[in-house]
């Protein structure tokens, strides 16, 4: 049981990171700031984290 609340709290905190990296690319993006270094190393993370939830939803562990 325990083991499945911590995927259940590894899952969120992916899901939340997911959002506010894209948040913080959007805002980025505002500025006019997508040349820079820092924009590309979030956007890279974000890139990971779509991998890791695409593998989820494969074996229909999100239920979006």
């Amino acid at each position: 049981m325990e083991r499945l609340e911590n995927f259940e709290k590894a899952l969120n905190d992916i899901l939340n990171e997911y959002d506010n990296l894209g948040n913080e690319l959007k805002k980025l993006r505002n500025e006019g700031k997508n040349k820079t270094t820092k924009f590309r190393e979030l956007l890279g993370k974000k890139l990971v984290y779509s991998m890791i939830i695409t593998i989820f939803k494969r074996y229909n562990l999100i239920n979006e």
